[in-house]
């Protein structure tokens, strides 16, 4: 989609990242007229995790369109998983809540993100503290000009990996395009591969994986799993979520991120039970005895005491005795 680059912003001092477009998208006279106005379109959504484009216009003597945005530390998600492979339940969640909140935010207010795959997922050193990083989305309203200026035929298709059946026949698209994305992104996390057959080698055709989107079978995600990836599995209750976000039918799915947030850690809440109710245990402290309480050496002063409180004892019945016999003689 374009080149990023590290800027400085003159007026504040901070770092920027500008991102270049194909210079493509301004050629339509009308798509020039409304970039700045569709690339700001993320300062609407009010989550933290979307990130900040400050500023969008078209450089003068290139003609490319371009965006400054906040510069983040880290990787997106496809380098990620490219780099570390399938990640556990746990660390999907982790994600998917973050992810969730920007998409589910779009949604309230009528955006759809059009274009959710892991390289618009950006995983940035956190600045906060105990949280290891920050989901920021991407791009939110580039892909709107993308495929308004690709229906004119001048800018190529990229690969529909993530891509909903509405969207590969034209059709219009709703929250639960977004939700379509949102179910292969987590099975991509989850196996360290894509659901669809068509991408399984080296090269992708874009011809034979757009047939898959809206004519193959869509399986189950365990079995799919098992088929794409030796040795991958899913986690009990993903299968069900993912025939709900997953479904040609928009009518069928999640209607939107928050709803198929919900479902998700529902879904994968039998998966982590062993695992969190094991981590209480171990975060307990052994309880305390009463008799821990009280320090050690106290703790020995007293068994001797009470050892010598019973040894006196015994020797003032056995003086006793001596005595009463000695008395009961003399009196005699």
């Amino acid at each position: 989609m374009g080149m990023v680059w590290e800027a400085l912003q003159l007026s504040t001092g901070r770092r920027r990242a500008v991102k270049l477009l194909h210079a493509e998208l301004a050629e339509d006279p009308r798509t020039m007229q409304r970039f700045e106005q569709e690339a700001l379109i993320g300062s609407r959504i009010p989550s933290d995790h979307v990130v900040e484009v400050v500023a969008a216009g078209i450089d003068e003597r290139t003609g490319a369109p371009w965006l400054a945005m906040e510069l983040l530390e880290g990787e997106d998600l496809a380098s990620h998983l490219a780099r570390q492979g399938e990640m556990d339940p746990e660390k999907l969640l982790g994600i998917m809540r973050q992810l969730c909140h920007a998409l589910a935010a779009a949604h309230r207010v009528g955006v759809v993100h059009r274009d959710l795959k892991p390289e618009n997922v950006f995983l940035a050193r956190s600045r906060h503290v105990e949280v290891s990083l920050t989901v920021k989305v991407l791009d939110f309203g580039i892909a709107k000009l993308i495929a308004e200026t690709t229906r004119s035929g001048t800018a190529p298709v990229g690969t529909p990996l993530f891509m909903a059946p509405e969207q590969c026949g034209g059709k219009a698209v709703s929250c639960a395009t977004d939700v379509w994305a949102l179910g292969l992104v987590a099975f991509r996390c989850l196996t360290g591969s894509h659901y669809w057959l068509a991408a399984q080698g080296a090269e992708v055709s874009v011809t034979a994986l757009i047939d898959e989107i809206r004519n193959g079978k869509l399986e189950p995600a365990s079995r799919r799993a098992a088929r794409v990836r030796s040795g991958a599995r899913v986690p009990p209750g993903f299968d069900d979520w993912f025939s709900r976000a997953v479904v040609r039918d928009p009518g069928a799915r999640f209607p939107d991120a928050g709803c198929a947030m919900v479902a998700l850690e529902h879904a994968l809440a039998v998966a982590l039970a062993p695992r969190r109710k094991g981590r209480r245990r171990r975060a307990e402290p052994p309880r305390a005895s009463r008799a821990s309480l009280v320090p050690r050496s106290l703790r020995r002063a007293a068994r001797k005491g009470v050892s010598l409180g019973l040894a006196f004892a015994a020797a003032t019945v056995v003086i006793g005795a001596l005595m009463t016999l000695v008395l009961t003689r003399c009196g005699r």
